[in-house]
C-alpha cells in the first residue's frame, strides 16, 4: 500500500512555523527569512519525506513547470542528442521535458501539438516535420492560437510568429568548400539530404557558391540526393567514383558513413584517392567516426540557447506580459572539426 502524502501543514508544524514560510522556503521564493530557519525547514521536510504538489502549487503560480519537445526522427542521431541536451537544461531549470516522435509527418505533429497544448504546458520546443515546409501557413495558424510560447528548432520552417534557433547551414556549406579547396580539388560531389529540406539546401547553396567563386563550372559539380540516410550515402559511393570527383561533401555525417563504408568495399583511398567533408559531427559522440573531417553544429550549443529563448518567454508570459510572439531568429555559426579524410590532391 503506498504511503501517505506528508502535507506542508505539517512541515510547517514540525518547524513551528506559519505553512507560508513553509512554501517560501520550499518554493526557493525571495524571502527576509532567517538562513537557519530555512534549512530547518528543508531538513525536516526531507526527514518527513516532503514531496511539494505540482499539481497544487500550478494552481497558484499558473505554471505545470512541463515543457513539450516534438522531434521529426528520434532515431535520428542528431535529434536524439539534441534531446537529451534539452532535456538536462529543462531539467536544470526545474522543468520536466515531455517528448514526442512525429514520425516526419505534419498530421501527426499538428496533433501532437494540439494534444500537450490541452495538458496546460508551460512551453513548447518544436523541430518541424519536413512535410511542414508545405505547410507553413497552417503551423503559424496553431502556433499563434497556442496558450504558451514555442520554440522552433533547427528547421526553421517559420520566423512570424514565433522565436526560432538553427545554425548557418549556409555558412556551414561554405566551410566544407572551402576546406577542399584548400586541398586542391577541382572536381566535386555533393551528396544533399531530401529535395525539400531548406536546412539540406542551404548547405548546397553555400557549398555551390563558394565553387563558383573559386571558378569551378558546373561541369565539375554533380549534386545528388542521398535521404540523409546511410544507404543514401553507400548507394551513392559508385556515382562519385565514376563522375571522376576527388573532393566530396556529404550534408550529414551518417550519409559519409555509409559512403565511406562502400568506398572501403571499392578498395578506394580516402583521402588519397577522394577526400570527404561530413556534416554535423555528431557520430563523435557515439564513438563513430572519429577521424571524419566534418561541419559541427554544436547541439550543447543549441540547447543552450533554446533554453534560454524559450524560458524567457516564459517568464514574460509568467508575468502577465504579451508572449511576444516575434521573429527572433539566432543563427548559431558552425566550425569545421578537421579529422584524416581530407588530403591535398595529388
Amino acid at each position: 500500500m503506498m504511503g501517505r502524502r506528508v502535507t506542508l501543514k505539517e512541515v510547517a508544524k514540525e518547524a513551528d512555523v506559519s505553512p507560508a514560510t513553509v512554501s517560501l522556503v520550499l518554493n526557493n521564493k525571495p524571502s527576509r527569512i532567517a538562513k537557519d530557519t530555512q534549512q530547518r525547514i528543508r531538513d525536516i521536510a526531507r526527514r518527513l519525506n516532503y514531496v511539494v504538489n505540482e499539481n497544487a502549487r500550478g494552481l497558484v503560480t499558473n505554471e505545470t513547470r512541463l515543457i513539450a519537445l516534438i522531434v521529426p526522427d528520434i532515431e535520428n542521431m542528431f535529434f536524439a542528442a539534441l534531446a537529451r541536451n534539452l532535456e538536462d537544461e529543462c531539467q536544470e531549470a526545474g522543468y520536466a521535458l515531455f517528448l514526442s516522435n512525429s514520425n516526419d509527418n505534419r498530421a501527426h505533429e499538428s496533433a501532437m501539438m494540439t494534444n500537450y497544448l490541452a495538458r496546460d504546458i508551460d512551453g513548447m520546443f518544436l523541430i518541424p516535420s519536413l512535410e511542414t515546409y508545405n505547410h507553413a501557413h497552417e503551423l503559424n495558424v496553431q502556433i499563434a492560437d497556442a496558450h504558451c510560447p514555442v520554440t522552433i528548432i533547427d528547421r526553421l520552417v517559420t520566423s512570424h510568429v514565433c522565436d526560432g534557433v538553427g545554425f548557418d547551414n549556409v555558412q556551414g556549406g561554405r566551410l566544407a568548400a572551402k576546406r577542399l579547396l584548400e586541398a586542391r580539388h577541382r572536381r566535386f560531389v555533393c551528396i544533399s539530404g531530401q529535395p525539400h529540406d531548406a536546412n539540406s539546401n542551404n548547405r548546397v547553396c553555400g557549398f555551390v557558391d563558394v565553387l563558383h567563386g573559386h571558378g569551378i563550372d558546373d561541369d565539375d559539380i554533380l549534386l545528388l540526393s542521398g535521404d540523409y540516410r546511410y544507404d543514401g550515402g553507400y548507394g551513392l559511393a559508385a556515382r562519385v567514383v565514376e563522375f571522376g570527383a576527388t573532393g566530396l561533401f556529404c550534408c550529414n555525417d551518417l550519409m559519409a558513413m555509409g559512403v565511406l563504408e562502400r568506398f572501403g568495399e571499392m578498395g578506394v583511398d580516402v583521402p588519397h584517392d577522394i577526400s570527404v567533408v561530413g556534416y554535423d559531427n555528431i557520430m563523435r559522440r557515439f564513438g563513430m567516426l572519429s577521424n571524419l573531417t566534418t561541419v559541427e553544429q554544436d547541439v550543447h550549443k543549441l540547447a543552450v540557447r533554446s533554453w534560454e529563448t524559450l524560458y524567457r518567454r516564459i517568464r514574460r508570459h509568467g508575468t502577465g506580459k504579451e508572449c511576444a510572439r516575434a521573429d527572433w531568429v539566432t543563427l548559431l555559426e558552425p566550425r569545421l572539426v578537421e579529422g584524416a579524410t581530407v588530403a591535398v590532391r595529388r
